[in-house]
């Protein structure tokens, strides 16, 4: 249960030894005993990080492999000199006994200036080390355009949060100063139209926005003209470069963002892993391009990462299709860009056309949209980043995040075709050569537009966007999709409706559809967890979301096991593996060959399918972009940074949200505008935060502002009531500093109307020997258990007075989920009469027992019956009431991979009963009935589901971090 962090250039243990030994003399090892030194031109360099700067020789050695690798070179191996500028201070003051130096031979100079290096506002390179010039700071009290704190958040309240119309902030307003009235106060805004200018005049993150006009200007025919042939469009756009000169300004991203491309090792094995953009093949040889041209040498590189989706905001509506998109770079990391911190900016609103015209148009909006761009692709431009240092910027076109229909668009690419590789249409599952920019130009050059969409699918008339940029092909650029292709796609389209079509060819459509309805009351008679969407109808609903499919897979393997044949399991169980390993946030090596071995197994199990002649062809381009996910994590790092599950969570805000906020009429121009007003109020926030001004609340800032001007210390600065409040309704990504251990603790809101003493507990769980199972827990927590010589009825003791809460938080690291900037989430652990003023919940929970244990071997699973403290001997002990289980045999189901438990029983066959430290607690567990050929009766209810079953599997597939948990290859 220790979360492996990320390390730039990471490398460990033995990494650490190979430069003992090299220091030791034997630099015979340089190319033998390491992976990452195997390639005779690769240069290291000692990173200038401040964490070698210390005492004592770092944790974790980080070692940079330049860019621009192919440069040749000698080893010097020498007594340690003085005044050495390259190495770590703290590694030779420990060591004093050699130094590694490397000789360059004729370009030195060059050589390290491949590696990103700072430069000043004139974009002259500075020495190392050189101090960044330190960010402008307003005096503490200027909260300029703003007159004071309180007119800051509230704007920022009224508009950002709050979303209030202009109509009730003017109604809010009115009151609020007509109370100052009275006491003389001064209003905060007179009206909306106050607020909103206030908000207009913030210079910060002001990126204006521009539009064009753009219309067909080929060939028409002589009559019949086709009324988009005659039509204009208005694209509206912002720079940019200014939204990047904006987004690498931000002092919040300065220690999320990855200033060069880097290899990254697994540091207990030494084995290639990916995470982060920066982190794949493909920046590293972007980058090493650019080093090679001595104008670009020692830029920083910025990769340009694109989206666009067209989205509906109202069906009730007539304009309700517009079609965002979206900007990000690949210096920032995936946390960043997928945990919803402005990582992903709105650029532009491109046009919909009519579809024989979408090709066109799409890509020269978007040549034009970019256009600024393209000096500095080739010429660097100086730019301030967050730590205050400048740097010169060299620009390239990176991944565009896009679903297949997008994507066919953006290749120029007949749909049915892979936009990836060139296997024919109809065999899309043979071994083919990658698409590329060179090969498709020599292809039209060579055939007519008929054989190219016949035997190519390529559309040659149409230019993709990307051919007038330097170092771009759009072929390469398409990034992987999970969400389309592999959630709703393969999953949700595919492999779900199949087993519809299966059943009914089986067993006739009436016996089918009472199989389908049992499997419906299945999924819709899973108990609670926390996060997990309800199927009361089973899987019947209008409109599927990529939400409801994530839903959706998290319990359906269980619910048609029993009702399916085997080889259909083992095929939904290869599928949910290979999406569960593809989302997670770190990909090793062997990460990738486990992928391989996914992808293969459903390949050979869905045979079952096609035999049963419910499908006729596998060449589905969505099912085969499976295979391709291996080799585009080489190129771009985990794939979970590249998700169409960013931009279409970005919708919310950018889109959907705004659109609702205006009045109908031409709300384009009202989007934009509230557009800009939260970038504003957002630069507003990070820039105050980043100064200390909006430490604690507004309220206690106040009163102890007035308390200083009367001249006396406000002792009682803390939170108001409520404030700061753990939320138990909901699990939550969390911002707050990495933590390697998971921590539960139990919720602050004691529970009034339940058990107050242990007498009244003992009758309201119906356990007549719990007081004997807490002496026993007790014992256990003073370690006196052995070494007792009393009765135990005569000690220890404790008050019969205890506090019953609701509910269990569970802190832990899971950066694969939805978590905060350092990979943090809470979950909430319940156990309750009544949730939500319905039915009773008591969830289940894993339990560390053997921390030397991987996963399932060290953790047992137990039901919460209650949670409570109470007081002994002066110490407070926070603890639960659980009931055990044990576990079928000593590895998981063979067929749906997960493991079996059945509630554990006493030699007495009662039930097994204990009370335990919330200590030893992990996190939540969620089990699903083992259901085989059981039909589900309609009465079943979600509640009822942990007392109606005798077996169950541990639900790996309820989240990622579950999944890791209980993988065997964790």
């Amino acid at each position: 249960m220790v979360a492996s962090l990320r390390r730039v250039s990471g490398h460990g243990a033995k990494t650490r030894a190979w430069f003992d030994r090299l220091i030791a003399g034997d630099s015979t090892t340089l190319f033998d005993s390491h992976p990452v030194f195997n390639i005779a031109d690769t240069l290291i360099t000692f990173l200038h990080r401040s964490d070698f700067h210390g005492e004592g020789f770092p944790s974790v050695f980080a070692v940079s492999l330049l860019l621009g690798a192919s440069l040749s070179f000698r080893l010097i191996v020498q007594d340690y000199p003085t005044g050495v500028h390259i190495c770590c201070p703290a590694f030779w003051a420990t060591t004093r006994k050699c130094l590694l130096w490397w000789v360059i031979h004729t370009s030195c100079c060059q050589a390290s200036s491949a590696v990103w290096r700072p430069c000043d506002s004139l974009g002259n390179f500075l020495p190392a080390g050189h101090p960044a010039e330190p960010l402008t700071d307003m005096q503490p009290d200027d909260w300029s355009p703003y007159s004071s704190r309180l007119e800051f958040e509230l704007a920022d309240f009224l508009f950002t949060r709050s979303q209030m119309s202009a109509a009730n902030i003017n109604e809010l307003l009115n009151l609020w100063n007509a109370s100052l009235l009275s006491t003389g106060g001064q209003p905060i805004f007179r009206d909306s139209s106050e607020m909103y200018k206030t908000i207009d005049s913030t210079p910060l993150g002001d990126v204006q926005w521009e539009k064009f006009s753009t219309s067909y200007t080929g060939e028409r025919p002589t009559e019949n003209v086709p009324p988009w042939m005659n039509d204009t469009y208005d694209i509206w756009f912002r720079s940019p470069k200014e939204v990047i000169r904006n987004m690498l300004s931000r002092p919040d991203f300065s220690d999320a963002i990855d200033y060069r491309p880097f290899r990254e090792y697994e540091s207990a094995t030494d084995s290639r892993q990916w995470e982060d953009f920066m982190s794949g093949d493909w920046a590293w040889k972007q980058a090493d391009m650019i080093s090679r041209d001595p104008a670009t040498h020692g830029s920083t590189f910025v990769p340009i990462i694109l989206g666009s989706d067209k989205t509906t905001v109202s069906v009730a509506t007539g304009q309700n299709d517009y079609y965002p998109l979206y900007l990000s770079i690949g210096n920032i990391r995936n946390k960043v860009r997928r945990a919803h911190r402005n990582g992903v900016i709105l650029i532009a609103f491109l046009a919909i056309p009519h579809s024989e015209s979408s090709g066109h148009l799409f890509h020269s909006s978007l040549a034009y949209i970019l256009h600024d761009l393209m000096p500095g692709m080739t010429e660097p431009i100086v730019m301030r980043f967050g730590d205050g240092h400048y740097h010169r910027v060299i620009f390239g076109l990176g991944p565009y995040i896009a679903d297949y229909e997008e994507q066919v668009l953006l290749a120029c690419i007949v749909r049915g075709w892979c936009v990836k590789c060139l296997a024919m249409r109809q065999a899309l599952d043979t071994d083919a050569l990658y698409r590329s920019r060179e090969h498709a130009e020599a292809l039209i050059e060579e055939f007519d537009l008929k054989n190219l969409r016949d035997e190519y699918g390529i559309i040659g008339d149409i230019i993709p966007f990307t051919s007038g940029f330097p170092r771009a092909d759009i072929y390469e650029l398409i990034a992987p999709d999970i969400l389309h292709q592999i959630i709703k796609g393969t999953f949700k389209d595919h492999l779900v409706e199949w087993v519809e079509s299966y059943l009914k060819a089986m067993h006739g459509t009436a016996k089918a559809n009472a199989i389908l309805d049992d499997i419906d009351r299945r999924i819709a008679a899973v108990a609670p967890f926390t996060g997990l969407r309800r199927f009361p109808e089973g899987r019947h609903f209008k409109q599927w979301t990529g939400n409801d499919s994530k839903a959706l897979m998290k319990v359906y393997l269980p619910a048609i096991e029993g009702h399916v044949p085997v080889e259909i399991v083992r095929t939904f169980r290869a599928l949910l593996e290979f999406t569960y390993l593809v989302r997670r946030n770190v990909i090793t090596e062997e990460t990738l060959v486990t992928i391989e071995d996914a992808i293969n197994r459903f390949h050979k199990h869905r045979e079952i399918f096609r035999e049963s002649g419910t499908v006729q062809t596998f060449s589905l381009p969505r099912q085969h972009a499976m295979k391709h996910y291996p080799d585009l994590i080489r190129l771009f790092g985990a794939p979970n940074g590249l998700c169409t599950s960013i931009t279409e969570s970005k919708h919310i805000d950018a889109v959907k949200d705004p659109y609702r906020r205006t009045n109908r009429n031409k709300p384009l121009g009202q989007m934009l505008i509230i557009n800009q007003r939260l970038d504003k109020l957002a630069a507003s926030q990070r820039d105050f935060s980043r100064q200390g001004m909006l430490e604690g609340s507004c309220l206690t800032a106040t009163m102890q502002l007035f308390s200083t001007r009367d001249g006396r210390a406000h002792s009682n600065t803390s939170e108001a009531p409520g404030l700061n409040r753990c939320n138990e309704d909901t699990d939550e990504a969390v911002d707050c500093p990495t933590s390697i251990e998971a921590h539960v603790e139990l919720a602050r809101t004691p529970q009034t109307k339940q058990a107050r003493t242990v007498t009244e507990l003992t009758a309201e769980l119906n356990l007549q020997h719990l007081p004997t199972i807490l002496k026993e827990f007790l014992l256990q927590q003073l370690d006196a258990y052995d070494n007792c010589d009393s009765d135990l009825p005569e000690w220890p003791t404790y008050g019969n007075k205890i506090t019953v809460v609701n509910a269990a938080a569970a802190l832990f690291y899971a950066p694969s989920d939805i978590s905060g900037i350092g990979g943090m989430r809470r979950e909430y652990i319940r156990s309750c009469h009544s949730w939500q003023n319905g039915a009773p919940r008591y969830d289940c929970a894993f339990v560390n027992t053997d921390s030397g244990l991987k996963g399932m071997y060290g953790l047992d699973i137990v039901r919460i019956l209650a949670f409570f403290s109470f007081v002994s001997q002066s110490k407070r002990y926070p603890c639960a009431v659980v009931r055990w289980f044990d576990r079928v045999g000593d590895k998981p189901d063979t067929d749906t991979g997960m493991w079996i438990v059945r509630p554990a029983f006493t030699a007495q066959r009662r039930p097994s009963i204990g009370i335990i430290h919330v200590d030893t607690l992990y996190r939540a567990a969620h089990l699903i009935p083992l259901y085989a050929t059981r039909p589900v009766s309609r009465n079943l209810k979600p509640h009822h589901s942990y007392d109606s079953f005798t077996a169950f599997y541990i639900n790996k597939f309820i989240d990622h971090h579950a999944f890791s948990l209980l993988s065997d290859s964790y």
